[in-house]
């Protein structure tokens, strides 16, 4: 009777640590997008330009990423119920700095805070799962954990638009406080502190730390601000230069020390290479695609930040509603199937817009971004167990730090490399549409005379009516140009998911139950002995 109490409590527990997870990696996931629609209400506040408004959300970006390696080491240190409350105390404190901020410069360091805080929870919260289930069991507790991973930012930016045009930007960040303290209390009250690893004393690779330090914040730098500077301006080739001198020192660390602060020896793991590089590619065309269907519709079609927001919320539903069974169906014949299928609605969603226009009807644009939402909600719950299961559960934090650095920089990625096609194949469909016009034929001598005589009968001269009728031709094939260049990028995503796709047959396809990692089980019973 007892020792079926036990399992009933141990049941309870273990979907309880699921809950407390998903409350503070939905708030945290919702902050990271909520705020780019209300830059610019930011900008007339404080009076600032384009180029110093974007350090709100490069700076978060850069801190975010920076703190996740140190996760694996701080559980070491406190154990994940004491980091998990810390990061929700900074993240909520940084909140309220943000709400508070009577200047550009006071924003951006409580961005700062906030990340530092948001940093640690996501990374947190996927091991903290991992360690409360066992491997035949995480693909339905990750699936849980997903819809906070996923449904955050693909609402952000219409809560964001709303708050901002009835409240005022500084609602966005108050609406974190009710979240986190929900949050805080639930962690307070439920969670139990973990037995300590053996590692606990372990000593801090702080050059380790620093040299990757060095390479993730180069990086993030130098693909955010590419395009505004250049990408062969000697500002990017000193980001790149900082980056790679970073990556080669971090590895040559790493290699030669027994207390890495990444375990590169995570990356033997086939299984868990596989899935990471099929983590990279879903963050690069997610948030590739996620940039570039708003920018179309806002840009080109001429709808507003909450008409974008809710064109694009019929697919976050579907995915949050998809992703707890793909999970099940993860866990039950393991994660190659929902992986492959997955990866293929991701492809459809970027393949079909090829073709797109600023004619399309609201269908044709919403039903691509319902196959991105169910391949997103079957591949990310099966690819997550399936790396976490790759790897012992020693190493769960350490793994999950890895996974989240892999999403931020991905995100980067995939931003920088579809918005770089976008620019460039601007002039070149310019030109190529331009050599190709005959200026002799009957319809552009038609379309050129009703647009002179247009201009003269409003009372310009001959000359000016003329130059008028070339500028209005010549704007309409530069919107041309644009709209192709949109369908190249989102091509170039679709390219993008294949090298995952080819890599998704690789992943196993038996139950996770038959895949128990071996050091599991060891570990398993020197944890019950520490409690004897």
């Amino acid at each position: 009777m007892n020792t079926a109490n036990q399992e009933l409590n141990q049941n309870n527990y273990k979907w309880m640590v699921v809950a407390i997870v998903v409350i503070g990696t939905f708030m945290t996931a919702l902050n990271g997008s909520i705020v780019n629609v209300s830059l610019p209400a930011i900008m007339a506040d404080f009076g600032v330009n384009l180029d110093d408004i974007q350090w709100v959300v490069t700076g978060y970006m850069i801190a975010y990423a920076t703190l996740m390696p140190l996760t694996a080491w701080l559980r070491d240190k406190i154990g994940y119920k004491i980091l998990y409350i810390a990061s929700l105390t900074v993240f909520t404190i940084g909140s309220i700095f943000c709400a508070s901020a009577w200047n550009l410069p006071a924003l951006i360091g409580s961005r700062i805070i906030q990340a530092l805080g948001g940093g640690a929870i996501t990374p947190t919260g996927m091991a903290m799962i991992t360690e409360a289930f066992e491997p035949h069991e995480r693909g339905r507790a990750l699936g849980l954990w997903g819809v906070g991973v996923i449904l955050g930012p693909s609402i952000g930016p219409t809560l964001g638009g709303y708050l901002t045009n009835h409240f005022g930007w500084r609602s966005i960040f108050m609406v974190n406080l009710p979240v986190s303290v929900i949050a805080l209390i639930a962690a307070s009250l439920f969670l139990i502190k973990e037995i300590p690893h053996k590692s606990q004393h372990r000593q801090f690779d702080f050059w380790g730390f620093a040299f990757l330090s060095i390479f993730l914040i180069t990086l993030l730098l130098g693909l955010s601000k590419g395009e505004k500077e250049g990408w062969f301006s000697s500002y990017i080739i000193t980001c790149a230069v900082m980056s790679a001198l970073g990556f080669i020192g971090f590895i040559l660390v790493e290699s030669n020390t027994s207390y890495g602060i990444i375990n590169l020896h995570l990356f033997k793991s086939p299984v868990f290479s596989i899935c990471s590089i099929i983590f990279l590619v879903r963050s690069v065309v997610l948030f590739g695609g996620i940039f570039l269907l708003p920018l179309f519709l806002q840009q080109q079609m001429g709808y507003d930040e909450m008409q974008t927001g809710l064109i694009l919320l019929p697919s976050s539903i579907v995915m949050a509603f998809i992703m707890p069974f793909s999970g099940i169906l993860g866990d039950k014949i393991g994660a190659r199937l929902p992986t492959i299928f997955g990866l293929i609605g991701l492809w459809l969603f970027m393949y079909m817009y090829k073709n797109m226009d600023v004619t399309m009807s609201v269908y044709d644009i919403i039903f691509p971004t319902l196959l991105r939402g169910i391949g997103m909600g079957l591949l990310m719950a099966p690819v997550t167990a399936v790396a976490m299961n790759a790897v012992s559960k020693k190493d769960a934090g350490m793994a999950s730090s890895m996974l989240s650095i892999l999403m931020q920089v991905g995100g980067s990625l995939g931003i920088s490399i579809l918005s770089t096609v976008l620019s460039h194949r601007i002039p070149f469909h310019v030109s190529s549409i331009s050599s190709n016009i005959d200026s002799t034929s009957p319809a552009f001598t038609h379309a050129f005379h009703n647009l002179f005589i247009h201009a003269h009968s409003l009372g310009f001269s001959y000359a000016l009516s003329s130059q008028i009728a070339q500028g209005i031709l010549f704007k309409h094939i530069a919107q041309h140009a644009v709209v192709l260049s949109f369908q190249d990028s989102f091509l170039v995503g679709s390219f993008m998911v294949a090298v995952a796709f080819i890599l998704s047959f690789f992943l196993p396809g038996r139950s996770a139950r038959s895949r128990i990692n071996p050091e599991n089980e060891g570990e398993i019973i020197e944890e019950i002995a520490a409690i004897d």
